[in-house]
């Protein structure tokens, strides 16, 4: 019989376990990377909490489907199932207050912006905010029904990063990129295969595309 699939052994160890053929054949699209988000989340945090303490400690608490559902009703749209199950572990990569600019020169260096190119995913009270931005220029000239969700972001003003497309149709799930003064890029990669391809980094010790190995300093991870 086929077989697929990675979990965690009671060991501690990152291995290849079998999944029944059957089982994976029954799981819908949405449940599989659903399925793989925790896995790869799970992943990360791993090696954070070893690596990385000072930014493992500063990871917040999970959104709840009530927050989730109320961020949906009030943009009019669907959350991806992978990205909703990332939600519900954690609201975001930091701290709310990485996500807001600092009120004095004393202030902390944030930990949330730990993701390749010096991302972080934001809290789900900033994506309201991020979705006026540059993510909504083509929905605001001529696509009405355009539902980019923006998802990381390089500092809180929100104006460069990452978004999910949000838009009923074959690109729902979909990641692109966004940048201030230019229509939004969409890709081809799910969010649970981005996180996917972010564990295998960190645990490889190597870059991510065109970025540096990951680097530890004062117990916070930095990919810039």
């Amino acid at each position: 019989m086929g077989s697929s699939g990675e979990a965690l052994s009671a060991a501690g160890v990152w291995c290849l376990v079998s999944y029944p053929t059957a089982m994976v054949r029954a799981m819908t699209d949405d449940q599989i990377r659903a399925e793989q988000t925790l896995i790869a989340w799970a992943r990360i945090e791993r090696w954070l909490k070893e690596h990385a303490p000072r930014t493992f400690q500063r990871l917040p608490a999970p959104a709840t489907e009530g927050e989730l559902r109320s961020l949906e009703q009030e943009l009019d749209l669907t959350v991806p199932a992978d990205v909703r199950a990332f939600y519900l572990m954690r609201n975001g990569t930091g701290p709310a207050s990485d996500f807001d600019w600092p009120t004095s020169h004393d202030a902390p260096e944030p930990t949330g912006y730990f993701l390749p190119d010096g991302e972080g995913i934001g809290p789900l009270e900033n994506l309201g905010t991020w979705f006026e931005g540059p993510v909504a220029a083509e929905r605001l000239d001529d696509q009405p029904g355009q539902r980019y969700l923006p998802l990381t972001t390089i500092d809180p003003d929100g104006f460069y990063g990452t978004f999910v497309d949000c838009t009923p149709g074959r690109g729902h799930g979909l990641l692109g990129s966004y940048a201030e003064a230019e229509f939004p890029n969409l890709g081809e990669a799910t969010f649970a295969t981005y996180l996917a391809e972010v564990a295998d980094a960190l645990c490889e010790g190597r870059g991510f595309g065109d970025d540096t190995a990951p680097r530890v300093i004062d117990g916070r991870l930095d990919w810039r």
